[in-house]
């Protein structure tokens, strides 16, 4: 009898293994046969699972392997299960703009799950999310940035010093008797200028970056754990079960860092908010608090709540903003043409230093300006693509494809920035693409179709309502510290650096282009370089 039992045991365990392999069979089989998405082209494992995802997004080439796909099989791509890249200016409308029937996919809960609060950046609620937009776009508005300005210009002085100074990035010790001085990694010193503005407007207080090394464990620290949250919300299941854990033991203890790091500015303002004298971005969060609880109602944002937006404005105010400042000093560097025609326009613009800051005058340098967009086209700080479920009743009809309710949609930004029939020529850098001025035999109506098509593909700030609601404030920062930089200093790559953060034939898949500044796909980008030397000029 006791013999029977395990025997019986046995074929229970077989039983269940058998109909556990033709369970994950039969899924597969319907997904790439039966699936209302099964004629849709893409890599195998993507068809059949989101690991295809999560596998991506931990090798950092996400961004990379969705301009492939595209060159390979055209404007529609799944990547997932229930999951369509698309890769048309018409897309990123029907997707991401004002009338679009989406709403942000279950893909951002992860974000609630992790912080225990939504964020205006995660909040999928339609309602919810207007109601909180409306208060950080008041904190951020013209006119708030406009108020801020001071504390800008404050932070840009200090980032500017610092650059022609000797202390150094690398083994050099002095400024060369040349008048060079030492070498300046702008992917680092960028992140120090980003945070420390960051954490002045938002929080009252500077991160100090810029001044001392106490805080920078955040920048390795945060492009991992935005990572970490990134393939959580590919697969719920990484962090629900705790396989992050095993798996992607170092990003998910980033991820932890990453958190402690906004519970603790979070707790900080709110401690000092008694004491704060001037208006900051987390004094709007709070009045709007208030006016809540006058009228009887919930807070808007919760604790937990004002933990999420804490991680949101240090992400997406300070790590995107600083990799287009280091992408633009790539390649205006890799460019000398470009580089001595920025020069010309600032340096007889502005009599003194000081003049450079917002207004009329610095706006009116539309050289400048293509100039950093066309680095943020090329290699955008958020390179990868941002999900977007099709609600219903109609779902989303994009080139007469209507893809149904309960489809996830998205445009990966790299992708669409390479897009050909946008932007020829898409891995040169050509700012006069930007400019309405004629081209070799162009016609006047010809130039204005090429911007306004090169316009409808752009999206480095993503669009429409669920865009940035930082742009303006970015724009500035860019163009006063590229400014400001570009007239007080002439610069060079660091000698024997030039092919820092460059591509190259031996790189890795979709990384031989020696013209390109290479990105790591951590949902935001991660760089390195260039290395840049500087020299006070004769004024």
């Amino acid at each position: 009898m006791s013999s029977i039992i395990p025997q019986q045991i046995t074929h229970v365990v077989a039983a269940a293994c058998l109909l556990g392999i033709l369970y994950v069979f039969g899924i597969i089989i319907y997904r790439l046969t039966f699936h209302p998405l099964a004629n849709y082209p893409g890599p195998l494992l993507g068809r059949i699972t989101d690991w295809y995802s999560v596998i991506r997004s931990a090798a950092g080439d996400r961004h990379i392997h969705f301009l492939e796909l595209h060159k390979k099989h055209g404007p529609f791509v799944r990547f997932g299960p229930n999951r369509i890249s698309v890769n048309t200016a018409e897309g990123l409308a029907k997707i991401y703009g004002i009338k679009a029937n989406t709403q942000k996919s279950a893909y951002y809960h992860v974000f609630n799950d992790v912080f225990k609060g939504d964020s205006s950046l995660t909040t999928v609620d339609h309602e919810l999310h207007a109601k909180k937009k409306r208060v950080v776009s008041s904190a951020l508005s013209e006119n708030s940035v406009r108020a801020m300005e001071g504390i800008v210009l404050r932070n840009i002085r200090k980032f500017t010093n610092h650059l022609g100074s000797s202390a150094s990035d690398v083994e050099s010790d002095s400024i060369n008797s040349d008048g060079w001085g030492s070498p300046k990694n702008m992917t680092d010193w960028a992140d120090y200028l980003s945070f420390d503005i960051m954490g002045d407007i938002c929080f009252s207080g500077s991160f100090e970056m810029l001044d001392k090394p106490d805080n920078r464990y955040v920048l390795d620290v945060l492009p991992k754990g935005v990572n970490g949250l990134n393939m959580s919300g590919w697969m719920p299941g990484i962090l629900r079960l705790k396989i992050g854990n095993i798996l992607f033991a170092k990003l998910n203890e980033s991820m932890k860092r990453y958190e402690a790091f906004a519970n603790k500015q979070s707790a900080i303002r709110l401690n000092m908010n008694e004491s704060i004298k001037s208006s900051d971005v987390y004094s709007h969060l709070l009045t709007a608090n208030q006016k809540c609880v006058g009228k009887g109602d919930r807070p808007l944002f919760t604790p937990t709540d004002l933990v999420g937006e804490s991680s949101l404005l240090i992400t997406g105010g300070s790590d995107t903003t600083a990799t287009a400042i280091s992408t633009t000093f790539f390649y205006l560097l890799h460019n000398p043409e470009t580089y001595s025609k920025l020069k010309d326009e600032i340096r007889p613009l502005f009599s003194d230093v000081e003049e450079i800051c917002g207004g009329a005058k610095l706006a009116s340098c539309r050289w400048l300006r293509a100039c950093i967009d066309e680095a943020m086209r090329m290699s955008p700080g958020v390179p990868g693509l941002l999900p977007r479920v099709a609600l219903a009743p109609s779902g989303v009809e994009i080139a007469g494809r209507v893809f149904p309710p309960g489809v996830d949609l998205g445009v990966a930004h790299y992708a669409i920035h390479h897009n050909e029939d946008l932007y020829p020529d898409s891995f040169a850098y050509k700012p006069q693409r930007w400019l309405q001025e004629p081209q070799e035999s162009e016609t006047a109506d010809d130039a204005r179709q090429r911007v306004e098509r090169a316009h409808s593909g752009f999206c480095p700030f993503s669009v429409g309502p669920r865009g940035c609601v930082g742009k303006a404030m970015a724009m500035k920062e860019l163009m006063i510290t590229i400014g400001r930089v570009i007239w007080l200093y002439d610069m060079r790559l660091a000698p024997g650096q030039e092919d820092r953060g460059r591509g190259g034939p031996n790189k890795g898949y979709g990384r031989h282009r020696t013209s390109e500044f290479q990105l790591t796909d951590m949902f935001v980008s991660k760089t390195d370089g260039p290395l840049v030397e500087f020299r006070s000029r004769v004024v």
